[in-house]
């Protein structure tokens, strides 16, 4: 939660994303549907698949031109353990992110 200032806690930062604009409006459709906000629902996906599926999968996507630049603030926690994931598949953080938003839209489709 941000402090009335404005500014984030100390234990958030901004991140910032590109992903196709499609995917970020059913990123945030789902989000609604879950009664949360986007960010959440970008950290709690991204979060699973670190957790429970990242040393088993093979498909880490690249983003498309045309992606738009989405920006959260995330607990920075978050943020280490998106890179260091990353760091380890030798992908970048954002390629991690579009693989985990698409398996997480892909299951909630089903």
């Amino acid at each position: 939660m941000k402090p009335k200032n404005g500014s984030l806690p100390d234990h958030y930062q901004t991140m910032s994303l590109r992903l196709p604009r499609p995917i970020h409006e059913r990123m945030k459709a789902l989000a609604s549907r879950r009664g949360s906000r986007a960010a959440e629902t970008y950290i709690d996906t991204v979060e699973a698949f670190i957790r429970d599926h990242l040393s088993d999968d093979q498909h880490i996507f690249a983003v498309e031109n045309d992606a738009v630049h989405i920006t959260i603030s995330t607990p920075a926690a978050f943020v280490r353990a998106v890179r260091e994931a990353a760091n380890v598949r030798r992908v970048s953080p954002n390629e991690l992110i579009y693989t985990a938003v698409l398996r997480e839209l892909d299951a909630t489709a089903a």
